[in-house]
């Protein structure tokens, strides 16, 4: 493993926490996440162009993700959202987050150490 990467991997770790409250507590549209906290805004753009400059390529696929994911839920708040564009930027949305799980899937096996438990 390289120790950039999992340093901007344990990095981004409260920004992650905060983008899961916000997915989860707020109506589409309404995220956000750019606006009301800057400050992780800016820790998670940072740690996703320092994953997007791996050699490895989960890595890199991560913080394209990553980087992806906060341009769309920064998009969504900008539509209206009775729009044809919020309805796509909606369903174009679902798919980044499906393939950022399964990226995050083939990393977690990667880098989670066993316990031997």
């Amino acid at each position: 493993m390289y120790e950039t990467e999992i340093d901007a991997l344990s990095a981004m770790e409260p920004a992650a926490r905060l983008i899961a409250q916000i997915t989860e507590w707020r109506r589409p549209g309404d995220y956000r996440f750019k606006a009301d906290f800057p400050a992780e805004y800016k820790q998670w753009t940072s740690s996703a162009n320092i994953l997007r400059k791996s050699k490895d390529r989960d890595f890199r696929d991560y913080g394209q993700y990553m980087r992806r994911f906060s341009d769309v839920i920064t998009e969504l708040d900008e539509l209206p959202e009775d729009s044809r564009k919020f309805r796509r930027k909606m369903a174009e949305f679902g798919r980044v987050v499906d393939h950022g799980l399964k990226v995050h899937a083939r990393i977690s096996e990667r880098v989670v150490i066993a316990d031997g438990v």
